[in-house]
């Protein structure tokens, strides 16, 4: 007789609420109490899936390297929501969770265009792309270094012998990664794996106003403007927007369920996870549903 799959305690446990909870948030137009408590369910989902070791009976057989790199974006991307929680709980630094939502959508969307690509050369460009730049700083180390008559700082030695670890890491050489074709832009990414450009330009486009600090930024989150149109400096009271707890969960489910279906190939071993996932992503669908359909309706105002 075949045993159930015991699964962690954190999976099973899905966020439950009281009707009183559900009356006051629907009263008040604040639903922020439950997306805070599922936008965390989900951020240590992630983390679980991403915990899954490559030594699993389960998990299909791939380079290890290849799968490090899966499970560490999605490891980024469950610290940066659990970090995005702690500095929501103060209702404060929405300007920064903003700033981390940019990286946590670009992590998800190369996770899921790994997948779909399932080509050890694209993981090859993943890695060629982030050791590039350690690369020039290596040359410019050495050209200082020349320029000194070989005598090398202290620092220089420290750092040169950090890069050299980190090229090491990867598996290529220093040949291979000066010559390697660099990766796809994020919006081609976006494309490939099925997502719109409404998608893109909301999470990466809009999202690049907090990370560059445009004046779109600065209007919105660091400045005010006084009745007389002379601007002064905003305090610290941006509060965390809903929208902000409504799709990155969207995300990262989509995301699990993409990297599950890739690294699981046996359906049956899988179907647990998958139906957390698939469970999980229904709920969410439904509130964000009740959350933004009166935005959608027409506005009687003149």
């Amino acid at each position: 007789m075949n045993e159930e799959p015991l699964l962690p305690i954190e999976l099973t446990q899905k966020p439950t609420f009281p009707a009183e909870l559900w009356e006051r948030c629907r009263k008040d137009k604040d639903f922020m109490p439950i997306l805070f408590e599922w936008y965390k369910y989900i951020g240590v989902v992630c983390n679980i899936v991403a915990s899954i070791s490559d030594e699993s009976l389960a998990v299909r057989d791939m380079p290890s390297l290849n799968y490090a790199i899966l499970t560490g974006l999605l490891n980024r991307c469950s610290r940066l929501m659990l970090s995005n929680i702690r500095l929501s709980v103060m209702k404060k630094y929405g300007e920064t969770i903003m700033l981390l939502d940019r990286s946590i959508y670009e992590s998800a969307v190369i996770v899921r265009w790994l997948c779909l690509k399932d080509s050890d050369e694209c993981f090859q460009r993943y890695l060629g792309h982030g050791v590039k730049s350690d690369l020039k700083l290596k040359d410019q180390i050495q050209q200082n270094i020349t320029e000194r008559g070989g005598e090398a700082l202290v620092i220089e030695r420290d750092m040169l012998g950090s890069i050299e670890e980190c090229i090491k890491s990867t598996s290529l050489s220093e040949t291979q990664i000066r010559e390697m074709k660099p990766l796809p832009d994020l919006w081609s990414m976006c494309r490939d794996v099925g997502l719109s450009e409404k998608f893109y330009i909301g999470t990466q486009r809009m999202g690049s106003h907090e990370v560059h600090g445009t004046w779109t930024a600065l209007r919105s989150h660091y400045l005010r403007q006084d009745a007389d149109g002379r601007y002064r400096l905003r305090d610290h009271d941006v509060r965390p927007h809903e929208n902000q707890f409504m799709v990155i969960p969207l995300i990262i489910l989509d995301t699990l369920k993409q990297f599950i279906e890739y690294s699981v190939p046996n359906p049956t071993h899988r179907e647990p996870i998958e139906l957390i996932i698939t469970e999980s992503r229904t709920e969410m669908l439904k509130l964000t549903q009740e959350i933004t359909s009166p935005d959608f309706e027409l506005d009687s105002d003149p």
